[in-house]
């Protein structure tokens, strides 16, 4: 939707190449398998935001998005 500003996601493929083609930035928190390399690779790019959930906190979460959304480069 021409509203979504950004896209919390586990880095699945699908839904992160749904991302991609519609120039939403991320912010990923990986659980398993190839969502690690997928949200790694776009943190790169500054694609996304990684965040890892074993010190996942509310703080953590705000950042991320204010970094997405605030940050023009993303």
């Amino acid at each position: 939707h021409k509203n979504v500003k950004a896209f919390m996601t586990h880095g699945g493929l699908l839904s992160t190449q749904e991302a991609l083609a519609h120039k939403v930035p991320m912010v990923g928190f990986p659980l398993f398998g190839d969502q690690y390399t997928n949200i790694q690779s776009f943190a790169n790019k500054k694609i996304a935001v990684a965040l890892d959930l074993g010190t996942l906190s509310t703080d953590k979460i705000v950042d991320a998005l204010n970094a997405v959304l605030k940050d023009p480069t993303y």
